[in-house]
């Protein structure tokens, strides 16, 4: 069986390697439960008042809708922060964490991912880039500065699903005005980061790595398969785990898992410890 050979194959780069770089993107969460973002025939369809006003993913995740239709986007990412709240991190994260923690010398976490997940189940805060921020997170909408702070408050707002309009918003709590979410959205000039996760990162990159995994990447945002690509490019090993085969296109990984990442970990964890 094919995907039975490319499960060794895979097991003996990991087996071999000694400083990894996970590459996550929304099919690492997919199998936790949490929609695809841009997933209309799922995702979408739980939210009826935002068809009737033809507002798509991305508009409401921008700061144009902070803006300009407030109760409606802070309903958007309220609904996100309780349907991540209401889930969980599969055996997949644990098997990256274990892995993290006693196989390789050095290992990091580059995610494309906004629920928090990784962190959430056990991974060490210093080996985690969220590099579009996290719905955990908060920051002031008119930017009074450039902090952020952890809020993981659920609910946060009160959220009315059937209008799908949030009220009572959390606050800035320097100028008392209204915060947003610490993600990088769409047109988005004002995401102030997170400087300590992006030196730890610029930190990890200073040595070689020889072995990238990028995990559940989509062609529409494709932030990790280029850098899978430089890292290939100077003399990485990759894997690639994805159930689209049309993934590969860009990174073209020497080993290509075509399962959905909750699955391949699993067989990997069984084979190394």
């Amino acid at each position: 069986m094919v995907t039975h050979k490319v499960i060794l194959q895979a097991a003996e780069l990991i087996s071999s390697a000694k400083r990894a770089l996970f590459l996550t993107s929304a099919g690492m969460s997919a199998d936790s439960n949490i929609p695809t973002f841009r997933d209309k025939d799922g995702y979408w369809e739980n939210f009826p008042p935002f068809k009737e006003k033809n507002l798509q993913a991305q508009d409401l995740a921008s700061p144009w809708a902070f803006r300009n239709e407030l109760p409606h986007a802070w309903a958007f990412y309220e609904w996100r922060r309780q349907n991540a709240n209401e889930n969980m991190p599969h055996e997949g994260y644990k098997v990256i964490d274990q892995w993290m923690k006693n196989h390789f010398e050095d290992a990091f976490i580059h995610t494309t991912n906004t629920d928090g997940y990784h962190l959430r189940s056990g991974c060490s805060t210093n080996k985690v880039l969220e590099v579009h921020g996290s719905m955990w997170r908060l920051q002031c909408l008119d930017v009074c500065s450039h902090a952020f702070w952890t809020e993981e408050t659920v609910p946060l707002c009160k959220l009315d699903r059937q209008t799908m309009r949030a009220s009572n918003y959390p606050t800035c709590p320097q100028c008392h005005g209204t915060a947003r979410p610490h993600i990088l959205m769409f047109g988005d000039m004002e995401y102030v980061g997170h400087p300590e996760q992006e030196k730890n990162f610029e930190n990890f990159l200073r040595k070689e790595v020889d072995l990238a995994l990028l995990v559940g990447s989509s062609g529409a945002v494709p932030t990790n398969d280029y850098l899978a690509l430089e890292l290939k490019n100077r003399g990485a090993k990759l894997i690639n785990i994805n159930p689209d085969q049309s993934a590969n296109n860009i990174a073209q990984a020497e080993v290509f898992i075509p399962l959905k990442s909750g699955d391949a970990f699993s067989q990997l964890g069984a084979l190394i410890s």
